[in-house]
């Protein structure tokens, strides 16, 4: 996760609703999605369909982390995320967490049954700022819905838009990841001949929303095209900072304008981004998305 590039105030409106404690490492006896702000704890069951994700608490001062889920509801991501189940934990140093990479992201060691080893989990603790792997996210305790919700994309299929660092980039840009993204396409050129450019449209995970593979580049004298769509464009192909410290490789994402993917700030989801992941979704669940993921 990027640095947020206005100051990052949190305001988040303390919720009282009863918390079951229970020992660390043991199911929380604590509402399933959705949470509903109440004196007596909610009941909610998850779909069979929904994939179960645990959040881990802290038994002491937890009342911001249920302020944000509970205003996640909201989010237009949320019906996409799955179903929360949650756990408390007595002490940080239970979790096992160490920092590590060029940004000092927290990975958690986690006390877990087998059958969990291949769920995922959602960690508030000590972290200064968040990220996400194949399994897990880490958040700080004071983390804001924004921050969440772009970490939570990464699990959806999304990429980061800004500038990747140097490992997660050489990783990334060179096509070393399982799943490709839902935002981001990569090019070894900004100029392709018809053929190609119409063979890049197809393989465009938001290409349902571009009628014309020519609203994708400029032709040129030369008989190519040049990749990147009108500005008046709303949905086509438009440069992204994903790869720009790796020569030779180029991104290329939706719109023109600053999304949350970039900027989680901004808190601009696009409608393209919604429907290409609810699209996805009628054939899958979430998606593995790599680790070292930011």
């Amino acid at each position: 996760m990027k640095p947020n590039v206005t100051s990052n105030k949190a305001a988040l409106t303390a919720c009282v609703w009863a918390l079951a404690v229970t020992p660390y490492g043991a199911a929380a006896n604590l509402p399933e999605w959705p949470l509903v702000p109440s004196t007596t704890v909610a009941e909610a069951n998850c779909a069979a369909t929904e994939e179960k994700i645990w959040v881990w608490l802290p038994q002491q001062g937890a009342e911001s982390v249920q302020a944000l889920l509970e205003r996640w509801q909201q989010h237009p991501l949320a019906d996409l995320s799955g179903c929360f189940q949650y756990r408390t934990y007595a002490d940080v140093e239970h979790l096992q967490c160490t920092a590590g990479g060029e940004r000092q992201h927290l990975r958690c060691d986690l006390a877990l049954l087998p059958r969990e080893l291949l769920q995922r989990h959602i960690v508030f603790t000590e972290a200064q700022i968040g990220s996400a792997s194949a399994q897990q996210i880490v958040l700080p305790r004071d983390a804001s819905l924004t921050v969440f919700a772009h970490e939570m994309a990464h699990w959806l299929g999304f990429a980061d838009e800004y500038q990747m660092s140097p490992s997660l980039a050489n990783n990334y840009c060179q096509g070393g990841y399982e799943h490709p993204s839902l935002n981001v396409v990569l090019t070894r050129s900004k100029q392709l001949t018809a053929q190609d450019l119409e063979q890049l449209w197809q393989r465009l995970p938001w290409r349902e929303a571009v009628p014309d593979w020519r609203l994708l580049g400029q032709q040129q004298a030369n008989g190519k095209w040049q990749l990147g769509s009108a500005s008046a464009t709303e949905v086509g192909l438009f440069a992204s900072q994903t790869c720009a410290g790796v020569a030779g490789v180029y991104s290329w994402k939706p719109v023109a304008k600053f999304t949350a993917m970039e900027y989680h700030d901004v808190n601009f989801w696009p409608k393209v981004y919604l429907e290409t992941a609810r699209a996805l979704q009628r054939s899958s669940r979430l998606r593995d998305h790599d680790d070292g993921a930011e």
